[in-house]
């Protein structure tokens, strides 16, 4: 079996048995919608569409975009969609942090149009990555992901490694977003999980 269809299955494993029953909590279409309108969510997204997916933070120098993998047309074009249905829908958005990669900086000004830029939620240079680093990519992400305030929902433009670290699900379609409902206890639920072509639908079923 290839090495990284060995990783994936691993990490989903991984994941289910650290969300426990995140899987009965999960809402969808109107349900899920109302949850995201009321706040005190994280949405989290693996940046928008790039093409290839191949491990370029081995190399990549993370302040040159040339380096890098950087979001192709399609991913421009999910980024703008969805920022507009999320502000036409008035779902409210506090914070919207990214990783430093280009990818993930350009997705989130294309949605939401700000960022706080977050170095440590930069993906580490290799493609398996060991449990000291998984540990240390779940201590940079989880400080993010704690109720927000004002009932408005934090944005986290990431990658799929960070999420699978912290215990979450593997985010299989560049732009597919994870609603995590912080426990206030240091760990979170799924509450959702939205590909880019499923948010317009979330107000019809």
């Amino acid at each position: 079996m290839p090495r990284r269809n060995v990783r994936a299955i691993t990490i989903a494993i991984t994941a289910f048995i650290a969300c426990g029953s995140a899987g009965a909590q999960e809402l969808k279409g109107k349900s899920l919608l109302a949850a995201l309108k009321a706040g005190g969510h994280i949405i989290y997204f693996r940046h928008f569409e790039t093409g290839a997916d191949f491990a370029d933070q081995v190399t990549a120098d993370i302040d040159n975009c040339w380096t890098q993998r950087n979001v192709n047309a399609q991913g421009l074009r999910d980024a703008q969609r969805i920022g507009k249905y999320i502000y036409d829908q008035k779902i409210p958005i506090g914070r919207v942090i990214a990783s430093p990669f280009c990818r993930t900086r350009h997705s989130a000004d294309l949605a939401f149009g700000r960022y706080e830029r977050a170095d440590g939620l930069k993906i580490l240079p290799s493609k398996d990555y060991t449990p000291e680093q998984n540990a240390v990519m779940k201590a940079a992400l989880m400080p993010f992901v704690v109720p927000p305030a004002d009932s408005k929902n934090t944005v986290i433009m990431a990658h799929d490694d960070n999420l699978v670290a912290a215990g979450g699900p593997l985010l299989g379609v560049q732009g597919e977003a994870a609603i995590l409902k912080p426990d206030g206890k240091g760990g979170f639920i799924v509450v959702g999980r939205l590909k880019p072509d499923q948010w317009r639908l979330l107000g019809t079923k």
